[in-house]
């Protein structure tokens, strides 16, 4: 593209364009038609989808009608025979049969009745169907219209999900007809549950299917049903040239069963698809109403597409045109639009060569003339720019100068390369300032050797340089302790003044700048800090203060410390800067030469001093002469016995290192001064990390008092050794047991200390406590009562005496033998080898029950089998006890006996109790929204609900009996039994009546008038329902009514007085209480099982609290889902607490 001139880019660029808008125009036109034509097909499968749909629904309803007819109907439920006047058959529109025998007319007018078959043939006239099967639950055949075959459950699911509901079966191909089953159950009036079963031919819906009027030549609609693995294609192909008379499976997988997978799954369906054949459609679904059946309509997507192709073409040849056009126009374009261009290209090419021309007078008034204007105000701003950089060089720095703008960068940057220039030449003055300081300074310090004196001059020279009012020379004293910076030299105007000072390091402003190293230049000086006197000038204080460290080889040997009534500029700092690292070198120079000289004048004094010694060690030389002779010979002797003692002390630290005891030496502290090398074999620890310590921290907590008593022994008693035995903790941290003899040596001056011996007990000590815990073992197992055997492989290696009482034999004679030679039955031997034989396998105690004849007779043993392990944790021998349980088993076979007979009673009691309570079917046929939750705390129950319906009076009520369990349920018959008496045979209606007259009742049967010592009772919560009028009645002992009305809560409490248990002091009659209702309104009542079970984080009871707001949260809901929800909250608040009462709780909505 760089090469490519610009009126050939724009003759592309129009040309792009044009292609761009040719392509877009056409991919959106083709876009669009293809858009229309394939909506219209989507619209086309849509009708034909819903309208096959809606035939194959009414077809496949007639199976779910016919067995809804025959799950209603009498002649079914009666099992088999009804009058001909059913009204089922009224219902259905079927004609009157005729009687069933020729001479029923006459027989005095006697009703006509209809066979179940005839009754099924009716059905199956009426219905359009095939066939009627009626079956048992396992399959067997109780009527049937098919006279040729009989059902074949197709699928191996009609049996069973027909209980639940009505199902279709897999759609059948057979001899070329499709037909299905439905099928549903029914219950006889004799309890019996029988299964309807409805053949229904599929062959005039699929008529509709093979009319592809609308799905052009290759559209079509298909039908299949699907399990967990397979599609199955279940109507006739377009294209089909099968003609196996199967349906074959597809897996889901399969690209063309995912659009069926996805309907049967209730997914939608994606608008594209493949069909059997692999070819792309389009394709609209639906799921029958009925059974697990899809139903699809498609079309290749290339039918669909219609003209396209030729659209395409047309879209070619008119956009050739346009293009062939649109380069004409954009080359006449592109030369018009270059030539001014060029212009500017040529003035340009003369700037770039550094040409700069006269500006042009000839422009257009266009963009590209106002494009040349702007090149040569270009030129006429680089002119000037050169103009003022030619006067720069030439050292005009003053030359006047303004850019063409404040973004002129060349200008700017001119401006700032003459302030550059500038600055640099100021720089330059000062550099050279300071290195003729320097210079000069130089020549005063070759001048000097004296660091008071240099700092005089120095501190002059410097004062006049930076014009300071007042200077001071600090050195540091490095051989005082600490060191210290001592003032040697001060000036103020120019006189030297006799100021003493001293500083610590970081001591004041001067100790700071020494300690830190660095330069403090300050001009906030403190009021107290310095002042300076002068006769014209009195008491001033400088307003600046420079105090520079002298440092070289980071160290400090000095402070310069000046002060001005002026900042001291960038420039003075630098130059005393400087000259600091000078001043340090030169300190140091001074402090090495007075060193030098100090230890020179010392040197000639010893050096007079040594040849004053000189003739004394001459003569001390001859006398040492003779004793160095003598002095070989014994360094002789010397050496032979120290390569002696060099062997023997090898030995002695081998010996060490592989001894078997810990050698220690104690300080009188107690702190170790040696430990043998063999503590690392021992103990774990190197010598290291034990000398010097005290190891009383790694003595075991239990033993320290002991460990510190041994040193006291030896303290109090130095001539007698002391041993003790305790527990000390390894390098790895386990704890093992040491026996330490200790010896008092801190009289002999080679040791001084004391001096322990330590061994490792820790398997000595094991094997003592093994041997003891045997010997109580053998005592124990001497004496036991148990039968005792120690099994080692198959050998009995122990057995204690009692076998003596069962075999009449000494263990003597069972001893070393193996154990299927052993004298004893053949059942002990091998119940013996088989638990070995589970111990070998799982390593752990195995036990178990084993018959054991003896010569007491038959006896049962519980035996347990102890593995034992060597040191090695290998099993070693297993310890068999035997322990005669025949007594126990006896008392349990008597008590499980004595169990069953009272477990029997107890169902026989519940058997009578749920005998005479309600039955739930009869409450929900007269209170259709109610529900009654009961939960028995035992097999039978003290609570119980009551229920009678006389006329449209309904009386229900919640009976509480005193107890629970069988005494509860003794007391529930009383109270069952006095209530129907009083309701059904003495007609009393009115709730507090009825229960005046049960008190009485009760109070009577349990004698409670005449012995007053029963306290037995019963509360009770008692309710007249008449639904017709919406009124309530209620009266209650104990037992509070909450009403639910209009959204809002009432309690009607009960009599503070329960049914029976005696008489009580101020016990009036029961309270009536009259209620009107109406429509979503509902009652609740209960015994107190529910209120009062204990529950919940604190062990709590549930309250009547939480009662109310359970009632105030579900009244709204369905009566079963209140039920769920009470049952839910009740037991979650129990929890994993036992049942405190029985419980029974009633809900009703009107």
């Amino acid at each position: 593209m760089k090469s490519i001139n610009i009126s050939t880019k724009i003759t592309i660029l129009i040309l792009a364009v044009s292609l761009v808008a040719v392509a877009a125009i056409s991919f959106f036109s083709y876009d669009y038609q293809l858009k229309t034509t394939q909506e219209k097909y989507t619209t086309v499968l849509n009708v034909l989808a819903d309208n096959r749909a809606a035939l194959l629904n009414t077809h496949l309803e007639k199976g779910t009608a016919a067995v809804k007819v025959l799950q209603v109907s009498d002649i079914l439920k009666n099992g088999g025979a009804a009058p001909a006047a059913d009204p089922m058959m009224a219902m259905m529109g079927m004609p009157d049969m005729p009687a069933s025998t020729p001479d029923s007319s006459a027989s005095g007018g006697a009703p006509t009745t209809l066979t179940l078959k005839d009754y099924l043939e009716q059905l199956k006239y009426s219905s359009d169907i095939d066939q009627i099967y009626i079956t048992s639950t396992t399959g067997a055949i109780v009527a049937q219209t098919d006279t040729i075959t009989a059902f074949i459950d197709p699928d191996g699911l009609t049996f069973t999900n027909a209980k639940s509901g009505i199902h279709y079966t897999k759609i059948i191909l057979e001899k070329d007809r499709y037909f299905c089953y439905a099928a549903g159950s029914v219950t006889t009036n004799a309890g019996q549950q029988n299964l309807i079963i409805v053949k229904l031919s599929l062959d005039h819906a699929y008529k509709a299917l093979k009319n592809y009027q609308g799905l052009g030549k290759t559209g079509e609609v298909l039908v299949a049903f699907g399990d967990s693995k397979n599609i199955y294609v279940a109507s006739p192909l377009r294209k089909d040239t099968d003609t196996t008379q199967t349906i074959p499976p597809r897996p889901i997988a399969t690209p063309a069963m995912k659009g069926f997978a996805a309907i049967l799954a209730g997914h939608p369906l994606p608008d594209n698809g493949v069909d059997l054949a692999g070819r792309k459609t389009l394709q609209v679904g639906r799921k029958l109403a009925y059974g697990n059946y899809a139903l699809i309509a498609m079309i290749d997507i290339d039918e669909a597409k219609g003209d396209s192709d030729a659209l395409q073409k047309t879209f070619l040849y008119a956009g050739l045109c346009i293009v062939a056009l649109a380069t004409l126009f954009a080359m006449l374009f592109a030369r018009s639009l270059t030539r001014p261009l060029y212009a500017m290209r040529n003035t340009l090419g003369l700037v770039s060569q550094g040409i700069l021309p006269e500006a042009s007078t000839e422009h257009n008034n266009d963009e590209f003339g106002q494009m040349g204007t702007k090149v040569d105000e270009l030129v006429q701003t680089l002119r000037g720019n050169a103009d003022f950089a030619k006067r720069i060089g030439e050292g005009k720095y003053d030359t006047a100068f303004k850019p063409a703008s404040d973004n002129d960068i060349l200008g700017m940057s001119l401006i700032t390369m003459r302030q550059n220039l500038v600055e640099n030449e100021r720089q330059d003055k000062e550099r050279n300032w300071i290195v003729r300081g320097v210079a000069e300074i130089s020549e005063i310090l070759r001048m000097h050797d004296s660091l008071d004196e240099l700092g005089e001059d120095v501190i002059k020279f410097i004062l006049n340089k930076i014009g300071a009012i007042q200077g001071a020379f600090y050195v540091v004293n490095d051989e005082s302790q600490p060191a210290l910076i001592e003032l040697r030299s001060s000036f103020a105007y120019n006189r030297k003044k006799y100021l003493k000072a001293k500083f610590k390091f970081a001591e004041g402003l001067v100790g700071q700048a020494a300690a830190e190293k660095d330069t403090i230049l300050r001009t906030e000086i403190p009021h107290d800090y310095v002042s300076v006197t002068s006769g014209i000038l009195g008491d001033q204080r400088p307003s600046c203060i420079l105090i520079v460290p002298l440092i070289t080889n980071e160290e400090v040997y000095g402070v310069l410390e000046f002060a001005g009534f002026k900042r001291f500029d960038p420039a003075q700092v630098n130059f005393v800067k400087e000259l600091s690292l000078i001043l340090a070198r030169t300190i140091f120079n001074i402090k090495v030469n007075e060193r030098t000289r100090r230890l020179l004048a010392e040197s000639q004094e010893m050096s007079n001093e040594l040849k004053e010694k000189q003739e004394v060690l001459r003569q001390n030389a001859e006398e040492m002469q003779a004793t160095q002779e003598e002095l070989q010979r014994s360094n002789q002797k010397l050496e032979e016995q120290i390569e002696e003692v060099n062997r023997t002390q090898k030995r002695m630290q081998l010996l060490l290192e592989n001894a078997s005891e810990v050698i220690t030496i104690y300080e009188e502290d107690e702190s170790i001064r040696y430990i043998s090398p063999s503590v690392e074999t021992i103990l774990g620890y190197g010598q290291k990390e034990m000398i010097g310590k005290s190891d009383i921290d790694k003595v075991h907590p239990d033993h320290r008092a002991t460990f510190k008593d041994l040193f006291k022994r030896m303290k109090d008693h130095p001539d007698e050794k002391a041993t003790v035995q305790y527990e000390y903790r390894a390098k790895d941290g386990s704890f093992i047991w040491i026996e330490s003899t200790g010896t008092n040596f801190m009289t002999n001056p080679a040791i001084h200390g004391f001096i322990l011996n330590s061994r490792d007990i820790t398997e000595r000590r094991r094997a003592e406590q093994e041997q003891r815990m045997r010997s109580k073992m053998q005592a124990l197992s001497e004496n036991s009562p148990d039968l005792i055997t120690r099994l080692e492989g198959e050998s009995i290696s122990y057995i204690n005496p009692v076998i003596e009482e069962y075999t009449g034999k000494k263990p003597v004679e069972f001893l070393n033998k193996k154990v299927k030679e052993a004298d004893l039955d053949l059942t002990v031997l091998e119940g013996w080898l088989k638990v070995v034989e589970q111990v070998n396998s799982l390593n752990e105690t195995v036990s178990t029950e084993m018959d054991f004849p003896s010569e007491k007779g038959a006896r049962v043993m519980q035996v347990n089998a102890i593995p034992e392990f060597d040191e090695a944790n290998k099993l070693e021998s297993v310890l068999v006890v035997s322990h005669d349980i025949t007594e126990r088993k006896m008392i349990e076979l008597e008590i499980q006996n004595k169990n069953k007979k009272i477990t029997e009673s107890i169902n026989y009691a519940k058997r009578i109790q749920t005998a005479i309570l309600p039955n739930n079917r009869v409450i929900s046929r007269a209170l259709p929204d109610s529900f009654i939750l009961y939960k028995p705390r035992d097999v039978v129950s003290g609570d119980f609900p009551w229920f009678v319906q006389i006329k449209d009076d309904i009386f229900i009520a919640a009976v509480d009996c005193t107890g629970h369990g069988v005494p509860g349920a003794l007391l529930s018959l009383i109270g069952y039994f006095l209530l129907n008496d009083i309701v059904r045979s003495r007609k009393i209606t009115e709730p507090g009546k009825i229960l005046d007259l049960l008190d009485e009742g009760v109070t009577t049967t349990l004698r409670q008038d005449e012995d007053s010592t029963t306290k037995d009772g019963m509360d009770i919560a008692l309710c007249k329902i008449n639904m017709a009028e919406g009124i309530v009645e209620y009266a209650g002992a104990h037992r509070p009514m909450y009403i639910m009305k209009n959204g809002a809560m009432e309690e009607v409490k009960g009599n503070k007085f329960p049914i029976g248990g005696g008489i009580y002091k101020n016990q009036t009659n029961f309270t009536n209480t009259r209620v009107e209702l109406s429509k979503g309104d509902s009652i609740y009542f209960s015994s107190d099982g529910f209120p009062d079970q204990f529950g919940g984080p604190e062990g709590r009871k549930f309250g009547p609290k939480r009662t109310r707001e359970i009632i105030e949260r579900v009244h709204s809901l369905p009566m079963k889902e209140a039920e769920a929800i009470f049952d839910h909250e009740w037991e979650g608040w129990r929890g994993d607490q036992k049942q405190t009462d029985d419980v029974l709780l009633i809900g009703i909505k009107f």
